[in-house]
C-alpha cells in the first residue's frame, strides 16, 4: 500500500510540474519508469512533458505506446487524436475520437471535436451526427447536473424525479443510477442502493467513483465478505487508493481477520490526512484482539492530533477498565468549552466525561454529562419509538410453528443469545465460547437484514413481515436458512456449534424457529434498573435509537418481556431463561444450566471463560477477560434519585 500510494503522490507532484519544469519532469518521469516501467499514468505524463516540450513526434510514440497497453485510455486517445490532426493524419484522428465517444458517450467535448474533424474531411452527414449527439447529451448533462444539485439541496424528490425521467430517455446510465443510489443510501435503503451500484459496476468495472461506492454500501450492509472482494479486485487497479484500504480493513474488522486489518491500519496512519481517525479504528481492532495498553496508546495520540476529538476520550471510557486521570479531565473540560467543537464530539465528550465523573463517584455531576450527551443525541437524530409487538405476538402463533415445523434447516449449530443489550449477553457468549465445542463470532446482523429484506421486498406481491412468511414455500425458506450459514462461515472455525449474539434478535425469534427449528435459544435477563442505567450511559455506533432517553429504555424492556413471555408460551421449553444476577452469584451452577441446555458436556474452561484469549467485539470486551465479580449489579443504585422516568415506565 505504502509503496502505492507514495508512488502515486510523487507522480501528482510531477504532473503540476510540468507547465513551469517540464525538462525536470521529463527526466525524473524516465527515471520513475525504469522502476515501474508499466505504470500508464507516468507514461502519460511523460507524453504530455514531450508536448511541453515540443518534441510531438516523442509525445506521439510515447501516447501510442500506452494505447498497445491499454488501448480504451480515453485521454490517451483524445490527445494522440489531436496530434494525428494537427500532423494532417486526420483519418486517424477521426478512428480514435469515434472509439473514445463509445467508452466516454456522455463526454461532450469529443462529440465537438469528433464534429469538428469530421466536417474538416467533407463528411458532413457523419459531423452533422456527431454535433446532433452533442447537443442531445449536453441537454441531458444539464438535467443531470439539476438533479444533482437538488439532492445536494436535499430535494430528494425533485432529484429522484428529474434522474427516473432521464432513465426513460436512456435506460441504465450509470450516472444517473449513481445519483439513485446516493437517495436510496440517504433513507437508509443500503439494500436498494447496493442493487443499482452493482449494476452500474457490472456496466463499468473499472470506474472508481462507482466501485468504491458499490464496495462502501456492501459493507454499510454487513456483506462484509462482498465488500472485500470487490475492494482487492479495485486495488489492482487502484492500489494507490487509501479509502479502499479503509473499506478492506473494515470489512477484515467485521470477518475477525484482526491482523490483517491492523496491519493496514497502522499503514494508513502513517500516509492519512485524517491520522487521528485511522488511529482510532487501529485502537478499536487492537482492544478487540486484547491489546488495551496499545488501544489507550492509539487514542492518546489521536488526542494529542486533535484534543477536539471526542470519540477519542469516548473510546477510552468504552473499555470500561480505563480510569481517567485528572489531566484527562481537565482536557475534557477545556475541550468541552471550546466554541469549534462539533456537535458530535460535544456528545461524546459529555459520555466520557459521565464515565469519568462517576469513577470519581461524582454522581450527579457524572448525570449532568450523561443526560447532555443523550439530549445532544436526540437532538440530531430525533426518534419516535414504536413497536411491532403486536403483529409479531398476532402472526407467530403456536400453530404458526407446528405447521411451519417440518421446513427449514436441519442444523442445530446456531446457538443465538438475545436479551436487552448490556444485560450480560457477552458474559454468557464468553462462557460457551470457552467451549470446544462451539465458535464465538460476534454481533451477527443477518438474521435482521433477512427481515428487513423480507419486509421491503416480499417473494410474494402484497406482503410484509412478518405476514409474508405464511406465504413462503419449504423452498424458499431453505435458501434464507442457506444464505445465513454461508453468511457465518467465513466467521467460524470448525467447531460444531456457533453464537450468534445479536442482544435485539429477540424480536426475531419466530423468524428464527421458522428458519431453523433445532437453534438453541438463551435470553440474559438483568434487573430493568440496571440494564437500562446501563444502556442511558453509552453510545452505541450504530441501532439502539431508544437507548437514549429513560422513558422509551421502559418501554423497550416492557416490549422486551412480553414478547419473550409470548414466545416461551408457542415455544414451549424451547428457549433458555438466564438471570444475570443468578449468574454472577452463583457461576458454576448457571453454566452448568446453560451446557445442559445446548447438549454440551461440562469443561473446566468454561468457568476460567477471563483467560479465553479469543476477540471479542462489544462493549464489554474488557470486562469478559476478568475473573466474574459483581460489584457491578447495584451500581445503578448510585443515579436511583434520576432514575424515576425509567422506573415508571416499566412495568413490573
Amino acid at each position: 500500500m505504502l509503496q502505492s500510494y507514495h508512488n502515486y503522490q510523487l507522480l501528482m507532484a510531477l504532473k503540476n510540474q510540468i507547465n513551469n519544469e517540464p525538462q525536470l519532469a521529463n527526466q525524473k518521469l524516465v527515471d520513475f519508469l525504469v522502476t515501474e516501467p508499466s505504470s500508464t499514468t507516468a507514461m502519460f505524463l511523460l507524453s504530455k512533458t514531450y508536448q511541453k516540450l515540443g518534441n510531438i513526434a516523442a509525445a506521439q510514440r510515447s501516447f501510442e505506446k500506452i494505447l498497445t497497453i491499454t488501448p480504451n485510455h480515453v485521454e490517451t486517445q483524445v490527445a494522440l487524436a489531436k496530434i494525428y490532426h494537427s500532423t494532417f493524419d486526420i483519418d486517424k484522428a477521426i478512428m480514435l475520437l469515434t472509439q473514445a465517444t463509445k467508452s466516454q458517450p456522455e463526454n461532450i467535448d469529443i462529440w465537438m471535436l469528433l464534429a469538428n474533424y469530421l466536417k474538416q474531411t467533407n463528411q458532413e452527414k457523419k459531423s452533422e451526427d456527431a454535433l446532433k449527439q452533442y447537443h442531445t447529451i449536453a441537454a441531458f448533462n444539464a438535467e443531470l447536473a439539476e438533479a444533482e444539485q437538488a439532492l445536494a439541496l436535499n430535494n430528494f424528490k425533485k432529484a429522484e424525479q428529474l434522474s427516473r425521467r432521464l432513465l426513460q430517455y436512456v435506460p441504465n446510465e450509470t450516472r444517473v443510477m449513481f445519483l439513485l443510489s446516493k437517495i436510496a443510501q440517504h433513507f437508509n435503503h443500503f439494500e436498494v442502493s447496493c442493487s443499482i451500484l452493482a449494476n452500474c459496476v457490472a456496466i463499468k468495472p473499472n470506474n472508481i467513483n462507482f466501485g468504491l461506492a458499490y464496495a462502501n454500501a456492501l459493507f454499510i450492509s454487513k456483506n462484509n465478505q462482498a465488500a472485500l472482494e470487490n475492494c482487492q479486485r479495485l486495488l489492482t487497479l487502484y492500489p494507490e487508493n487509501l479509502s479502499l484500504f479503509e473499506i478492506k480493513a473494515g470489512a477484515l474488522t467485521s470477518l475477525g481477520r484482526y491482523e490483517e486489518a491492523i496491519d493496514i491500519y497502522r499503514q494508513l496512519a502513517s500516509v492519512h490526512n485524517e491520522k487521528a481517525l485511522c488511529l482510532l479504528r487501529l485502537g478499536n481492532v487492537l482492544k478487540i484482539v486484547a491489546k488495551a495498553d496499545e488501544a489507550v496508546a492509539c487514542y492518546h495520540q489521536a488526542i494529542d492530533l486533535d484534543p477536539l476529538l471526542g470519540e477519542a476520550y469516548w473510546n477510552l471510557a468504552n473499555l470500561k477498565t480505563y480510569h481517567f486521570t485528572e489531566t484527562d479531565i481537565l482536557a475534557m473540560t477545556k475541550a468541552l468549552q471550546a466554541d469549534r467543537i462539533s456537535h458530535n464530539n460535544r456528545e461524546l465528550m459529555n459520555f466520557a466525561m459521565g464515565k469519568a465523573l462517576e469513577d470519581k463517584q461524582q454522581f450527579a455531576e457524572s448525570f449532568t454529562h450523561y443526560q447532555l450527551a443523550n439530549n445532544a443525541h436526540l437532538q440530531s437524530t430525533p426518534y419516535n419509538y414504536s413497536s411491532n409487538k403486536e403483529s409479531l405476538i398476532t402472526f407467530f402463533t403456536a400453530d404458526y410453528f407446528i405447521n411451519k415445523k417440518p421446513s427449514g434447516h436441519p442444523s442445530n449449530a446456531p446457538i443465538f443469545i438475545v436479551g436487552l443489550p448490556r444485560s450480560g449477553s457477552t458474559l454468557v457468549e464468553q462462557i460457551l465460547s470457552s467451549h470446544s465445542q462451539v465458535d464465538g463470532t460476534m454481533e451477527l446482523t443477518e438474521i435482521i437484514s433477512i427481515a428487513r429484506e423480507l419486509n421491503t421486498h416480499p417473494p410474494h406481491q402484497g406482503g410484509s413481515f412478518p405476514e409474508n412468511l405464511a406465504a413462503l414455500t419449504p423452498e424458499e425458506i431453505k435458501q434464507f436458512s442457506q444464505r445465513y450459514i454461508d453468511f457465518v462461515k467465513p466467521l467460524r472455525k470448525n467447531s460444531p456449534y456457533f453464537i450468534d449474539k445479536l442482544p435485539n434478535n429477540f424480536h426475531h425469534i419466530g423468524l428464527i424457529k421458522t428458519l431453523f427449528p433445532q437453534a438453541k435459544i438463551i435470553d440474559v435477563r438483568r434487573n430493568p434498573m440496571a440494564s437500562g442505567w446501563s444502556l442511558y450511559k453509552h453510545f452505541f455506533a450504530e441501532g439502539h435509537k431508544f437507548s437514549y432517553k429513560l422513558e422509551t429504555i421502559g418501554q423497550y424492556y416492557n416490549d422486551y418481556v412480553e414478547l419473550m413471555t409470548h414466545w416461551q408460551k408457542v415455544l414451549p421449553d424451547q428457549i433458555l431463561s438466564v438471570s444475570y444476577e443468578e449468574l454472577v452469584n452463583n457461576l458454576p451452577t448457571v453454566t452448568s444450566k446453560i451446557l445442559d441446555y445446548c447438549g454440551l458436556t461440562y469443561e473446566d474452561s468454561c468457568l476460567d471463560f477471563h483467560l479465553n484469549k479469543r476477540a471479542v467485539a462489544t462493549a464489554s470486551s474488557e470486562q469478559v477477560r476478568q475473573p466474574i465479580y459483581t460489584t457491578a449489579l447495584d451500581h445503578w443504585q448510585n443515579y436511583a434519585p434520576f432514575l424515576t422516568p425509567l422506573k415508571n415506565s416499566v412495568i413490573n
